[in-house]
């Protein structure tokens, strides 16, 4: 789409992007369906159970396992380079195995308190936690996938698991209640991807019962600050949802729930997987001594240009979406839509410039920021929930997203110029006017017409990414 000879830059990037980009499609057109379903088969007492589990899920991930699949992707041409492979994977492996006992005794001391504050039996929170061991080795595997540079594998791991998890959910649901059925089916499908991608790369390791002091020392330096700045980002994104439910505000929960789980179903597919394929190549050229800036600039640049158009969408058509996706069932997600779609883009724009304090391996500096404006976040939740609700909510998520953005940028490192700031705003300014012109364009061709919510959406998107196209040259020059 961008291949008109701007720079090379562009290119590698979409080259990178592309690669990965198919079964996101996929994931988003599955989620079309199965969010849909959801909202319609499980009532809102079971969609606020979900997504407490569901977040509950993330946070212990984000904890435990996912900065041990990081680093596995940070350190591996190193060690690897260094003939001491087996010896680092090794060095995971018993990290991983700490892991899972400090989340059985989780489970035990915490399970109790769980039942009572959330409303989330003991079983429920059994399997949430369970749910930790597949999905964490799947994030693992999935490292391993982008160091053997494997997008396809990636990708139809991807459409497997989605296909998976919509049957088995509709089979368990005669079996369990809606909330075990769907986490059930959650475990059964990792579990099939996780085999499936074992015996694909045939990933194999001599392991050692002995830990290098040297290896391990840097792997943890380099990921336990990740652990305060992830759980800090998981509050700003998550909090409204336990706050409702510990306040009693029992439908506020679900409307909290099913629509951060249409806009992540939908945005994250995306936008994450933008960050998740551009990560190795910004290492690699950092690692190789190559400029930096006009890389990282233009692919900011090129994310803005990308995805600012679709979360325009959520923005100039949250009551059409509302009603599409959920019949009506919960009219409030369209105050949410906008929020939280706003608060996800400025998210993963963070990691992109973020990507700098991993470089240099000082990490401790995200963690720093992001922890002073969690704390920040939660205060302005209490705040604004107890007083507004759903709106105070939304208000608070993108509040805090803006301000952790702000605190990041403004922080420089030494012996790192890193990206072009004013080239980065000119492209947000002008792709944002664009959509907006996008917009009136859709607002005066069906204004005396009467049409499908739909019609509109898919008119406003080709509109956007046409007048993106025409003006390329001037939003990424």
């Amino acid at each position: 789409m961008f291949n008109i000879g701007i720079n090379k830059n562009y290119n590698t990037i979409m080259t990178a992007f592309l690669s990965y980009l198919p079964s996101r499609f996929l994931v988003v057109l599955n989620s079309l369906i199965i969010v849909p379903i959801f909202a319609h088969l499980m009532s809102k007492n079971e969609i606020s159970i979900f997504q407490l589990s569901i977040g509950i899920l993330n946070l212990v991930c984000t904890c435990s396992t996912d900065w041990i699949a990081k680093s596995a992707l940070r350190f591996y041409d190193k060690y690897n380079g260094a003939g001491k492979k087996d010896e680092f994977f090794s060095n995971l492996f018993w990290l991983t195995i700490f892991i899972y006992i400090l989340i059985t005794l989780s489970f035990i001391i915490f399970s109790n308190i769980v039942e009572e504050k959330l409303l989330i039996n003991r079983w429920i929170f059994l399997i949430t936690l369970f749910l930790v061991i597949p999905t964490g080795f799947r994030q693992f595997l999935y490292q391993m996938l982008r160091v053997l540079n494997k997008p396809l594998l990636y990708s139809f791991s991807i459409v497997i698991y989605q296909m998976s998890l919509l049957i088995l959910f509709l089979v368990f649901t005669g079996l369990f209640n809606n909330v075990v059925a769907v986490l059930v089916a959650m475990s059964c499908s990792m579990l099939i991807i996780d085999v499936f991608i074992i015996n694909q790369i045939n990933f194999k390791i001599k392991l050692s019962y002995k830990l290098n002091r040297d290896i391990l020392l840097e792997s943890l330096k380099y990921a336990l600050p990740q652990i305060i700045t992830n759980s800090s980002i998981w509050l700003i994104l998550n909090i409204n949802k336990f706050i409702f439910q510990y306040n009693k505000y029992y439908d506020d929960t679900a409307v909290a729930g099913i629509s951060w789980l249409f806009v992540t179903s939908i945005l994250t597919p995306l936008l994450s997987t933008f960050s998740f394929a551009i990560f190795p190549a910004i290492v690699k050229k950092y690692e190789l001594k190559s400029r930096i800036k006009p890389f990282a600039t233009n692919t900011i640049q090129l994310y803005c240009v990308l995805f600012l158009p679709i979360v325009a969408v959520f923005c100039y058509f949250s009551k059409e979406i509302a009603t599409l996706a959920f019949s009506g069932k919960y009219p409030q997600a369209a105050i949410l839509l906008s929020f939280m779609s706003v608060s996800l883009f400025i998210h993963e724009l963070i990691k992109l410039f973020n990507i700098r304090y991993h470089l240099q391996n000082k990490t401790y500096i995200e963690m720093t920021v992001a922890m002073f404006v969690g704390l920040i976040s939660l205060n302005i939740n209490y705040f604004l929930i107890a007083k507004y609700h759903i709106l105070g909510a939304g208000i608070s998520m993108v509040v805090s997203t803006s301000f952790l953005l702000f605190l990041n940028l403004v922080i420089r490192l030494q012996n790192m110029d890193y990206v072009s700031y004013l080239r980065i705003l000119k492209t947000i300014i002008l792709t944002l006017i664009l959509c907006f012109v996008a917009y009136s364009f859709v607002y005066l061709l069906f204004m005396y017409l009467s049409c499908v919510a739909v019609l509109k959406i898919i008119v406003f998107i080709f509109a956007s990414y046409i007048l993106n196209l025409f003006c390329a040259k001037r939003l990424l020059g």
